[in-house]
């Protein structure tokens, strides 16, 4: 497939400290995940490690969710994905190219600087302006950022550009410290990072534990834990266990089998929430691809019965989709929301009008992530004629592979939207993340990425969708819930962005 950066996870290379702060030696004992019976220490149980703790060089959210605790933003979203101030106080449009800012005063990081302008004109023209990053296809449509004076900002764009609030408010908008960033330099920066943020970096032991401990002088007071920890437990039978004999306080990707386990068990429940994930199929359109040829295409997605992969693996924790702009993203087609399309008998047609009456042979790599469910799609698959050649990826290898374009010609994944937003599907550009190629959407996607018109803007997104489903761009299955297991000693809600906001969990 024809892979490129855009919006792809990167594994970044850092150096291992073995002091008391910054990253650890792998090898060293973690810290004991019994603390966690201690109040003022919060647990939380991840299927992966984070990649980086650079959030302007990284697009996977378990990376995310966890770095939006040592970083702030201008602004950011709530838990309805609304739009807040964050080191922003408040902003207006200028003109279509230019918006102000006035900053949030008395700020300070975690090595003691004060946060001023300069911050934030150093931190975005730095992912705005490096092509090394990967966020810098997100941010690069900014030309530059004036300071007005310490508290006062002008961002101007390149291009009139609907979007700004957005892109300000996703991670790789952190905001740095720009004379000690300068000072020490990127290598030794982020082996020890330092932000605005309610908790700073204790260590990070390599696939074991990320531990953050609160930040005193946080702006908005002091945190609520003392001390966070984000372990790395990769086996969802030991996530469980540790959450039903108090090891965690959250565990993510509670497998459906175990819902009734939790939930009967005292003093722990589960959490079902919508988020902003949809699993699709990949499929390459590159000559000599079975795939190429849009019946083949068609066929996979007919073969595939979206509602039994939700109702027999998710136990109903999904929303069935033909699109990745799902209801309360801007431009969502909703007509395309909550729907499939099944019919094995007109797939099996399609494949014999397309020559492969006696079959054909699709190679699927798949983030071991979703193993259950791709294995479901293969049976289905096979049903009428079609062989997936399935590899599984592990969680930790899939982001590298994915950016060095070393999957398959099919690739099974979850993609998010943090941006909540119909631009999306910018991944459907010939030039981007498929090799997808239709000038007509390539045209509807140029003109909405200036379109200051939001209506619209919106009815430009709902073309894109429909001209996606009807060619089948790509084959989507259903918009995921997240499961989560949850101790009752806290008050936790899981967010539609699934990103970690600690300080807005509490004690019961």
């Amino acid at each position: 497939m024809n892979w490129t950066k855009l919006s792809v996870p990167v594994l970044s290379s850092l150096l291992v400290l073995t002091a008391c702060g910054g990253i650890e030696d792998p090898d060293s004992p973690s810290t004991s995940s019994d603390d966690s019976e201690e109040n003022n220490v919060l647990t939380i149980a991840n299927p992966a490690d984070i990649t980086t703790l650079d959030p302007q060089n990284n697009s996977v959210i378990t990376t995310s969710a966890v770095l939006v605790n040592i970083y702030n933003k201008l602004v950011k979203r709530d838990e309805s994905g609304e739009i807040i101030a964050d080191l922003a106080t408040d902003w207006e449009p200028i003109d279509d190219q230019t918006w102000e800012f006035n900053l949030q005063p008395d700020v300070t990081f975690q090595n003691g600087d004060a946060f001023t302008a300069e911050d934030v004109k150093f931190s975005l023209e730095r992912v705005a302006k490096d092509d090394s990053l990967q966020q810098y296809s997100t941010f690069n449509i900014i030309d530059s950022v004036e300071v007005i004076d310490d508290s006062t900002v002008r961002i101007h764009t390149n291009e009139p550009d609907p979007q700004l609030l957005s892109r300000l408010a996703i991670a790789g908008a952190s905001i740095l410290p720009a004379a000690y960033f300068e000072e020490v330099g990127s290598d030794e920066f982020f082996q020890d990072p330092v932000g605005t943020g309610p908790y700073e970096l204790n260590n990070w032991n390599r696939d074991e534990q990320v531990e953050l401990v609160k930040f005193e002088d946080y702006f908005e007071g002091e945190p609520n834990w003392d001390t966070v920890h984000f372990n790395v437990v990769p086996e969802d039978s030991t996530r469980v266990s540790e959450l039903l004999t108090d090891g965690t306080d959250i565990a993510f990707n509670i497998p459906t089998a175990d819902f009734d386990r939790i939930d009967d068990n005292d003093g722990t429940h589960v959490a079902v929430e919508p988020i902003q994930r949809v699993i699709q199929l990949w499929l390459s359109t590159e000559d000599g691809a079975a795939t190429a040829d849009p019946a083949v295409r068609e066929a996979i997605d007919l073969a595939i019965n979206n509602q039994v992969i939700i109702d027999e693996i998710l136990n109903g924790a999904g929303t069935a989709t033909r699109t990745q702009i799902s209801p309360g993203n801007f431009g969502a087609d909703e007509s395309l929301y909550d729907t499939f399309e099944y019919d094995q008998e007109r797939a099996r047609e399609l494949l014999a009008e397309a020559g492969y009456e006696d079959g054909v042979t699709v190679e699927i790599s798949v983030n071991n992530y979703y193993t259950e469910m791709a294995q479901v799609m293969e049976g289905m698959l096979a049903d009428v004629g079609i062989t997936a050649d399935i590899e599984l990826v592990e969680q930790s290898q899939f982001a590298e592979r994915l950016f060095n374009e070393e999957l398959r010609e099919g690739v099974f994944v979850g993609w998010g939207n943090d941006m909540f937003d119909g631009s999306t599907l910018e991944l459907f550009r010939e030039s981007n993340v498929t090799s997808y190629d239709n000038p007509e959407v390539d045209s509807l996607l140029d003109a909405a990425a200036t379109n200051m018109n939001e209506e619209e803007r919106a009815e430009q997104f709902k073309e894109i969708q429909q001209i996606l489903a009807e060619d089948r761009g790509v084959v989507y299955l259903f918009q995921l819930q997240g499961r989560y297991g949850v101790s009752d000693r806290i008050d936790y809600t899981p967010r539609l962005d699934e990103l970690y906001y600690v300080d807005d969990i509490t004690l019961n």
